[in-house]
């Protein structure tokens, strides 16, 4: 259904980033199923960490809640993910290693633009995403409050930890390591490094319980060593890594209150939210617990905490069995219609 539909191309002139560079980005999305008249069924579902439009098909279905026939969906390209404006896709002084930090608020206000100016949409119905999608989510719950029906971030923060921060320094290191990265000038892709780069995500990204229990034999893979051969060591080859890099320094930088409207009064723009909001993280998500989002809870006025009880690790909330895939259909079902 995705690989259906035609991406269309945003162009943000003179766009002025949280840092106070101004920049001319493409921000590419795709919209398709059904506005109605009122445009009161809009759902938005940006894109995640090394992911594009193209991955976004999981919870999109005839038979899922989130049914093109009945809603009008919409799926904007993070930046830097080689689709919309990224390190590897522009031209000049800002290509590769030069090209300017873009946070998640950039991405949302990016976004809001797109929205307001090219579709005359004012209200989203459900916002939704994984991970880094999952951020964004928040971030529109927060700084446009009066937007948003309702939100569900899946293994996502409001704001990246500490903990968060060091991991993705590790994989941010083990990429650059590659002989041939050159500051970000290579001439031909540093796989290496991102093979080593990959190879320490693995462990973080499935968690003890995926491996204890064996999950892998479902997959096709007969050990822990096919997993890495077969799946991660090139998984980030069709990646660009200067893409790669910047996409960790838009994570490493998410914060919802680290803006002019809350100046870092975290608990204030937490206390912002007044859509509908399901945190759901994956139980023994190794990057994203359920105990970070406990905490956010505290101050988001009407939220609710709903863990995934899987064994995927951070690909719980990418619906990878169908347990998982159930259980997060089942909380969009619900918070579509309360």
């Amino acid at each position: 259904m995705i690989n259906k539909q035609e991406l269309k191309n945003f162009e943000l002139k003179n766009f002025k980033l949280k840092s106070g560079t101004t920049i001319d980005l493409d921000l590419k999305y795709l919209a398709f199923g059904n506005l109605n008249e009122d445009k009161s069924n809009v759902i938005l579902y940006p894109t995640r960490y090394a992911g594009t439009h193209l991955e976004q098909g999981n919870i999109i279905n005839d038979n899922f809640p989130i049914n093109p026939n009945d809603y009008f969906i919409i799926i904007p390209n993070m930046f830097c993910n080689g689709v919309s404006s990224s390190p590897s896709n522009v031209n000049g002084e800002i290509k590769g290693p030069n090209f300017p930090l873009i946070t998640i608020y950039d991405n949302v206000k990016a976004q809001k633009i797109l929205l307001e100016k090219t579709l005359d949409i004012e209200k989203i119905k459900l916002v939704i995403g994984w991970s880094m999608g999952g951020q964004q989510a928040l971030q529109w719950a927060s700084y446009f409050p009066d937007s948003i029906e309702s939100a569900i971030s899946m293994c996502g923060h409001a704001k990246t930890t500490g903990h968060t921060y060091v991991f993705l320094e590790g994989v941010y290191a083990a990429l650059i390591s590659d002989p041939n990265w050159n500051k970000g000038n290579y001439e031909s892709q540093p796989n290496q490094g991102k093979t080593t780069m990959a190879r320490v995500w693995a462990g973080w990204a499935h968690g003890q319980n995926w491996f204890r229990e064996k999950h892998y034999l479902s997959n096709g893979f007969k050990n822990p060593k096919e997993v890495l051969d077969k799946l991660w060591n090139k998984i980030y080859y069709q990646r660009d890594a200067n893409d790669l890099l910047a996409m960790i320094r838009t994570w490493q930088e998410h914060d919802i209150s680290n803006n002019e409207l809350y100046q870092n009064d975290f608990s204030k723009a937490l206390n912002s939210i007044s859509a509908k909001t399901i945190l759901m993280p994956g139980h023994n998500d190794l990057y994203f617990p359920p105990e970070d989002n406990e905490i956010e809870l505290k101050d988001i006025p009407n939220g609710e905490l709903r863990i995934i009880p899987s064994d995927y690790g951070h690909y719980a909330g990418a619906g990878k069995s169908k347990e998982d895939l159930d259980f997060i259909n089942k909380a969009i079902s619900e918070i579509l219609v309360n």
